[in-house]
């Protein structure tokens, strides 16, 4: 696999970051769909309106999550939000390729080891000036990404245990209804009525296992990508903490921490993207305070390895309940039991900001 490849293969792809920026972009509707600050989304319509295309993961109406391209800003919400779920790059690599010789402008989005993986692809199929002239990186600040087949489980036991007329919909990780932070959001039909649920990652099993890092795959925690030396022209992620580093910055609707890392990012940002969002200078250290996985990789004990296998396991059988409710189930407070029985909006308005 490209991305459980030595750090050494990727040595010469290294650089480390120059500065960084604290943003939030400018369109209150695009903000509403990103994950924290949409400074992906505001890259994206850079090279989108110039007639180029951009490359990243999509949770597609299966419940599989796979790099996709698009070429249209109307279809730039496929593209937006975090997938917690390891992504199936296909055959993207080659489609970039082809598009950059081209001399189609592309963004191609991805963790650091997707990343990677296409810049060596590329070093074999297309000229170092073609690349130089079309091609911008972003990378992301990556804790780790479990397997599909563990999402896809997870799905159809949220779909067996709500009795479900047609599985899940409109997965999200980091919905913005209780306001920015790590609150998940999806919907089913239940004898052809809507039933709508939201609630924090600490009450999920699925989402509290990943946020406590222990069904990543097991590379993750070997992972040679996971330091201030960066494969991506630039590099995104959260903004945590900025109320103590910046303080006034955020409104509450999410900011991000972007790592301008090359020439061609710095390029990139103060030619297409200055303009157009809210910003400061920051520091590189003030982001990777509350950002540990751009210092090092994820870790786990002993005993939550043991768990993760016997997650796997429970999986492998099909005992998705064995997975779910009791292996990874959540220890679940007074209130995080009333919180389940309320309807959303009203867990919004109690819980989150009412928005």
């Amino acid at each position: 696999m490209q991305d459980e490849l030595p750090s050494n293969s990727f040595d010469m792809l290294f650089a480390k970051a120059r500065y960084a920026v604290a943003l939030q972009d400018s369109d209150s509707k695009s903000l509403e769909l990103s994950a924290s600050g949409g400074a992906f989304a505001l890259f994206a319509r850079s090279v989108l309106r110039v007639g180029g295309a951009v490359f990243g993961a999509s949770l597609l109406d299966n419940g599989t999550v796979r790099h996709i391209c698009i070429k249209r800003i109307d279809d730039l919400y496929k593209l937006q939000g975090s997938k917690y779920v390891k992504s199936n790059v296909a055959d993207t690599y080659e489609e970039c390729a082809h598009l950059l010789c081209k001399n189609t402008v592309v963004l191609y989005s991805g963790t650091p080891c997707q990343i990677a993986g296409l810049r060596k692809y590329l070093e074999k199929s297309v000229p170092k000036e073609v690349v130089a002239n079309n091609l911008l990186c972003v990378d992301l600040i990556c804790h780790g990404t479990p397997k599909q087949e563990i999402f896809s489980a997870y799905l159809e036991w949220l779909a067996t245990k709500n009795k479900a007329d047609d599985g899940i919909h409109g997965y999200a990780f980091r919905s913005k209804k209780m306001g920015w932070g790590l609150n998940y959001y999806y919907y089913f039909y239940r004898r052809g009525r809507k039933h709508e649920v939201l609630g924090p990652a600490r009450d999920d099993p699925y989402f509290a296992a990943f946020t406590k890092g222990v069904i990543y795959r097991r590379c993750c925690y070997k992972c040679p990508f996971a330091r201030l030396e960066r494969v991506g022209d630039i590099t995104i992620g959260d903004y945590w903490g900025i109320d103590s580093v910046h303080p006034g910055f955020s409104d509450g609707r999410g900011v991000s921490a972007v790592l301008i890392n090359t020439s061609n990012g710095e390029r990139f940002f103060n030619e297409c993207c200055a303009d157009e969002c809210k910003w400061i200078k920051s520091t590189v250290e003030s982001v990777a305070a509350n950002n540990s996985n751009l210092v090092k990789p994820a870790s786990r004990s002993d005993d939550d390895e043991r768990l993760a296998d016997e997650v796997e396991r429970a999986i492998s059988a099909g005992d998705h309940k064995l997975a779910f409710e009791k292996l990874l189930a959540p220890k679940l407070s007074l209130m995080a039991r009333i919180r389940r029985k309320l309807p959303w909006k009203l867990v919004r308005m109690v819980y989150g900001h009412g928005r």
